[in-house]
């Protein structure tokens, strides 16, 4: 799976999540969120952490070959299996709490952002071997 994205977009994505974060908490202390706007203010920090997710993961790298394919591919499948365990430990928390919809609440986001931890530590990992490597 190769990057679809220029680089560039993988800085961007950091700093849209880094807004996604932060401007919310800065409106709710400046008053400006409410009972009549919250729900947009949610779904629209949702979809900016989605987009910005989304240009992270799927930017390609500086030196992208066969390896930063490889990477990429790597990291899906380390946090499918991640993403598959915390949603087994939620289903059975939820149902143990007696709250059901606790399991459903932004899994979708939470697997990306597992996968973006991941491509990013294999691509440390990378990075850090073939240094290594050279000498």
């Amino acid at each position: 799976m190769k990057g679809i994205l220029p680089a560039s977009c993988r800085l961007l994505g950091y700093v849209l999540l880094l807004l996604a974060v932060f401007v919310p908490l800065l409106m709710y202390m400046f008053g400006q969120v409410d009972d009549g706007n919250l729900l947009y203010v949610k779904l629209g920090m949702k979809l900016v952490i989605w987009i910005s997710l989304f240009m992270i993961f799927l930017a390609r790298m500086k030196d992208e070959e066969e390896e930063g394919a490889a990477i990429r591919r790597k990291a899906m499948v380390i946090s499918l299996y991640l993403w598959g365990i915390y949603y087994v430990v939620m289903l059975v928390k939820s149902a143990y709490d007696g709250n059901l919809q606790e399991a459903d609440n932004s899994v979708g986001i939470v697997y990306m952002v597992i996968n973006v931890f991941c491509k990013e530590f294999l691509m440390q990992k990378a990075r850090i071997e073939k240094n290594f490597r050279r000498k």
